[in-house]
């Protein structure tokens, strides 16, 4: 994400903490002063958190279901979620069965995450109540007691969730990712508003993520969370579980929509009283999610959908809705894309060759790409390259050493000779995670070519490939081979001989910025133009 929209989401994020940590107190008056205010006497409601929806903070991840892949080191992530949860806890009475016990309620999360050494990802998600809605609270309270005795909070701040993901295996390196995950809740949440579990809590899951045609992205977890202390509700006992988790992702229509779909639950494990035998279904919450994340922007999406309870287990809703923006990227609406890309921030250019040659896309109807714009020239040579294909000559690579004698300074546009190479004042660039030169380059590589025509007495050239240091090391080093030779062979099509020009590509090895900048991964994301040997003119 770009500098200035992440300073802007830290003091939103900042501004936000501070609502949530005032509104609470005022908001607990308030319905102290509806609800009768507590007294030394007063029957409080039992400490345990009910809301289920607990999104995961970081890039990779899905909607609460976490997925392998961390965050490049020292790259971050904020965001913010909304959801709205109808009838999350029913239990009524003996008089009034139907009766519903917290109507509604409204959630918003804060997240954030920051990748560390490109193997480890923290996040931390501070959850707030912002309104919820009760009509019978009897059977929270023993039997006998006046429920209006009991002050409900409307609003109240959750216990605040940290996690750290490490990473075992990266889809880019395995057919199956994996990490590790492990996890705690602090005790911040305020008493009577079913927002905290009234001690510290831990979890610990395994993540394991699988890529189906190249492109679809499906996850699951399997944990433990450790809830301190034990409730029991009716015949239900709320206290430790088994989690559980299965999340999809894939592209939909067009680049900039995906889809995402999740189904998730637990089982209580708590040690249960003698007299409750067997597990209640209040303890087997499971819940269906579905839903679209659409990019705004280069470093922020939209996520939206709704679900459902598929159980009667607490805090699993008649229906959800939830809504949020995040820093989060889309894959696009291509059944291929590059799944090399740190955090799956793949782009995928509609109209690429390659993209097409090499899959399908998921668009309903064919792309209005321009039609690109060939000279005569290009035309001419490429005919003739069809016809009388270059013989490439393969070259050791050798070190650069000094020209026999000095070498005038010549410029050619974007493009000038110096002492010992060949400068360029423009990037080449490239299609993202590919080998295919863009256009936009063409004047570059047209003003170097112009050029070596004219100092014939440029014997050998080697072109040199260099990434920056963000991914795989090994896959860095193939796409800087792949990329100095895609500059070479641009560079024979337009009429010089093969033999004076090789290519090498050196990855991240050879950096002249500092990589843990954005500025400075640019500026080591180079090609660069080396003179070798030099002769007479001929």
């Amino acid at each position: 994400m770009k500098k200035t929209t992440k300073e802007a989401l830290v003091r939103l994020f900042l501004v936000v903490g501070v609502v949530v940590a005032l509104v609470p107190g005022w908001a607990s008056e308030v319905s102290g002063q509806e609800n009768g205010e507590a007294t030394e006497d007063t029957v409080s409601l039992p400490a345990f958190h009910l809301q289920r929806f607990r999104p995961a903070p970081g890039v990779g991840d899905y909607l609460t279901v976490f997925g392998s892949s961390v965050a490049p080191h020292l790259e971050w992530n904020a965001g913010v979620m909304m959801n709205y949860a109808d009838d999350p806890l029913q239990l009524g009475t003996l008089e009034t069965p139907g009766r519903r016990t917290i109507a509604n309620q409204t959630q918003m999360d804060l997240m954030g995450s920051i990748g560390l050494f490109d193997l480890l990802e923290l996040g931390v998600v501070l959850p707030w109540t912002v309104l919820q809605r009760s009509v019978e609270l009897q059977p929270l309270v023993p039997s006998g007691t006046d429920p209006s005795t009991v002050p409900f909070r409307r609003t109240a701040l959750n216990d605040v969730r940290v996690t750290a993901k490490f990473q075992l295996l990266s889809l880019m390196d395995s057919p199956v990712g994996l990490a590790f995950l492990v996890g705690g809740s602090l005790p911040v949440g305020m008493s009577n508003a079913l927002a905290s579990d009234g001690g510290f809590g831990a979890e610990t899951s395994v993540v394991a993520e699988y890529v189906i045609l190249q492109t679809i992205r499906v996850a699951a977890n399997l944990g433990f969370r450790y809830r301190p202390g034990q409730r029991i509700i009716r015949a239900a006992v709320i206290g430790n579980e088994l989690t559980w988790g299965l999340g999809g992702h894939a592209p939909f229509l067009t680049e900039r929509l995906d889809v995402i779909a999740e189904l998730t639950g637990a089982v209580g494990v708590q040690p249960r009283p003698a007299h409750l035998r067997g597990v209640n279904a209040g303890e087997v919450p499971v819940e269906l999610l579905g839903g679209v994340r659409f990019k705004m922007h280069e470093d922020w999406t939209l996520t939206g959908g709704a679900g459902a309870g598929l159980s009667n287990g607490y805090g699993t809703p008649d229906w959800r809705v939830f809504f949020g923006v995040t820093g989060q990227w889309v894959t696009g609406g291509w059944w291929w894309v590059d799944y090399r890309q740190p955090g799956f921030r793949a782009e995928v250019d509609p109209c690429d060759e390659r993209s097409q040659a090499r899959g399908r896309r998921l668009r309903f109807e064919p792309a209005d790409c321009p039609e690109p714009e060939v000279e005569e020239r290009d035309i001419q040579e490429r005919a003739s390259i069809l016809e009388d294909p270059p013989t490439r000559v393969p070259r050791q690579p050798r070190e650069p050493r000094e020209p026999e004698y000095e070498l005038p300074e010549q410029d050619e546009g974007p493009a000038s000779l110096r002492q010992g190479a060949i400068i360029i004042t423009e990037q080449v660039n490239f299609a993202t995670g590919s080998a295919d030169i863009l256009p936009e380059s063409y004047d570059v590589l047209d003003a170097v070519v112009r050029i070596l025509r004219r100092q014939d007495d440029i014997r050998l050239m080697r072109v040199e490939g260099h990434t920056d240091s963000v991914g795989n090391a090994n896959a860095n080093l193939r796409l800087s081979q792949s990329r100095s030779e895609a500059v070479r062979e641009y560079l024979i099509r337009h009429g010089i001989a093969p033999e004076r020009v090789e290519a090498i590509g050196y990855g991240e090895e050879r950096p002249v910025a500092d990589n843990s900048t954005a500025e400075g991964r640019a500026e080591n994301r180079r090609v660069e133009f080396n003179i070798l040997e030099m002769g007479d003119s001929r």
